[in-house]
């Protein structure tokens, strides 16, 4: 069995944290994998959920892919 946490909540929810790369990799630092939101914009990867809001490179998504559930917005 896997535990995924969504958008890096773990006890609750953190609106204001979802989906931002350290709350993402505090979660993952628990053991569990992430399911992130992930948009492409002009080209470039964000995280966010309603819109793009934290610019990520494909260094961060490949250094964490065997703990990532990638839902592409």
């Amino acid at each position: 069995m896997k535990i995924i946490s969504h958008r890096g909540n773990i006890k609750s929810v953190n609106s204001k944290m979802e989906n931002h790369p350290d709350y993402i990799d505090q979660a993952i630092s628990y053991g569990v994998d992430v399911e992130i939101d992930l948009r492409i914009k002009n080209g470039r990867l964000f995280l966010g959920h309603d819109y793009a809001q934290y610019e990520v490179d494909d260094n961060w998504l490949l250094d964490r892919v065997d703990q990532l559930w990638v839902h592409c917005k």
